[in-house]
């Protein structure tokens, strides 16, 4: 994600001032209102819907959930009501059960489970509501007691399922499923639907489990009404039409983060370019990979020079990396209320409008802003997407990457820009502000429980892990640096990684101990 504005982060703080965050591109993992609020926390019912609430205060180690489940693909169908914000959701979740297990414990915020029912080898094996669910309102996970033990019997991982419906309502602040204001074809003010996951918001719309380093294949279904455009990360399968609304189905996704999952539907109007970014076909040129950009539809003339960006962009990504585009279609969305710069979502990026809104009129530094964040959320395709950290305390090999790339490609594209300059007196400077104050922290730093997540969505991890970036490529040269990059994302496709992971390709593919 690009960084959220934050102008403080210029000037001289005080020394007791917390760590600030730089303009560009956005913040990535704040799902709240504000940087003061934490991803995912937005205003928090008293009772939390209704349910028995539980109280962790003596939290030392990483909160993350039990591995006696590990989901191997999602089903979800979600229908929001558009006038009153009720959303009506299932999930069936595909499992590993790699224990016994008497309680299944799942991230769930703002969500009312309605029933939960558990298959092992097809057959039902438990069915309980909501009497059995009980949630922990500050670890944010739901905890589904079954009525007996399940699993485990001949110490082999089963198959298992797991069917839960349950309601939830549109967010009201920038996260997780929420309204966009926006204006409709015939000029009237509307609002779009736009989901806002990272860091750990997809949680507030579905139960799953909300890590990074749990993906899983996810297949979408969304109900809306006929007049709008849904998207998601893959492709439209198929539409069924039900009068005034209409449910469109999407292709399944390849194994991704939850993080990465992602919605938007409203009435859009949209450009398109090929990009020559896909998997080699047997003549030897790459496939075409189509690149559209939405916008509401009185906006649709301002976004050709972002199309053409992207496009230029992608297939010197794909050169780059030398890894085609994991994904059948990308599009790029403007959403008029967007928390950051830019969100990554896998084919699905989503950019607030000043970010792809380019006319005759915009002034070179908007534009230079605009090309410099679409490289970055592109980048995350493969660094960040396709190769996830493993978990929060690495996340500057996603966005430390993503903003060196960002600033690369933009020199790549506009050599007399002289971006770097601008990152040497402007960018670093930054990181070296929020460095000389005591709230100061490692580009890789402990996160001990997911409330600790937002904090490192900073200038250090963002701008200083970009500056040791920038002096590895330096020291090992752009040629050998690269090649150790591609043997990393080769390495650890669809899957996770950390820096040692990063470090061990870069050794291997120098000879030198960048360690």
């Amino acid at each position: 994600m690009a960084l959220k504005p934050d102008v403080s982060a210029f000037g001289v703080s005080d020394s007791n001032s917390e760590a600030t965050v730089p303009e560009e591109g956005g913040v990535d993992g704040v799902c709240g209102d504000d940087m003061s609020a934490k991803a995912g926390e937005g205003p928090e019912p008293a009772d939390f819907c209704g349910k028995t609430i539980t109280h962790n205060n003596d939290l030392d180690t990483t909160d993350m959930l039990p591995t006696s489940l590990s989901p191997t693909h999602y089903d979800i169908h979600l229908h929001p009501n558009i006038e009153s914000g009720h959303v009506v959701g299932s999930v069936a979740i595909d499992a590993m059960l790699n224990e016994r297990v008497e309680r299944i414990v799942l991230h769930a915020k703002t969500i009312d489970i309605q029933s939960v029912t558990v298959y092992l080898q097809s057959a039902v094996v438990a069915s309980v509501g909501p009497e059995a669910i009980s949630y922990d309102a500050e670890l944010e996970t739901a905890v589904i007691e079954l009525p007996s033990a399940i699993g485990g019997v001949a110490d082999v991982p089963e198959c298992a399922q797991l069917i839960i419906a349950f309601t939830g309502m549109v967010s009201d602040g920038m996260y997780g499923l929420y309204y966009s204001k926006c204006r409709d074809r015939s000029g009237e003010m509307s609002r779009m639907l736009v989901t806002q996951f990272q860091a750990k918001c997809a949680r507030m719309v579905f139960p799953c489990w909300d890590e990074p380093a749990t993906k899983a294949e996810f297949t979408l279904s969304l109900t809306v009404p006929t007049s709008f455009t849904a998207l998601s990360n893959m492709p439209v399968a198929h539409t069924a039409d039900h009068g005034a609304l209409k449910t469109v189905y999407f292709e399944r996704s390849p194994r991704m983060s939850t993080y990465l999952l992602a919605i938007v539907a409203g009435e859009l109007d949209y450009i398109e370019a090929v990009s020559c970014s896909g998997p080699h076909t047997s003549s030897g040129e790459r496939q075409p990979i189509v690149c559209r950009i939405y916008t509401p539809p009185a906006d649709i003339d301002k976004v050709q020079f972002s199309l053409d960006t992207a496009v230029r962009v992608l297939e010197r990504l794909v050169d780059m990396f030398d890894y085609a585009y994991p994904l059948p279609k990308l599009d790029l969305v403007a959403v008029p209320e967007l928390e950051a710069g830019g969100m990554e979502n896998w084919g699905l990026v989503l950019f607030r409008t000043v970010r792809l809104f380019i006319t005759k009129q915009t002034s070179l530094w908007i534009r230079q802003k605009a090309v410099y964040v679409i490289a970055h959320e592109l980048s995350h395709q493969w660094f960040g997407n396709l190769v996830t950290m493993a978990w929060w305390d690495d996340l500057w090999l996603n966005e430390g990457f993503a903003t060196w790339i960002g600033i690369y490609m933009t020199d790549q594209l506009y050599p007399e820009w002289r971006r770097w300059d601008h990152f040497v007196i402007e960018d670093r400077q930054a990181a070296l502000s929020a460095d000389s104050l005591r709230s100061s922290h490692p580009i890789q730093v402990t996160i001990k429980g997911s409330a600790d997540i937002d904090q490192v969505f900073d200038s250090i991890t963002y701008y200083k892990g970009c500056s040791l970036i920038r002096m590895l490529s330096a020291h090992l040269g752009i040629d050998v640096f690269m090649a150790g990059v591609r043997a990393y994302l080769a390495k650890h496709a669809y899957s996770t990684a950390t820096t040692s992971d990063l470090w061990q390709a870069l050794e291997c593919a120098s000879g030198i101990d960048v360690a």
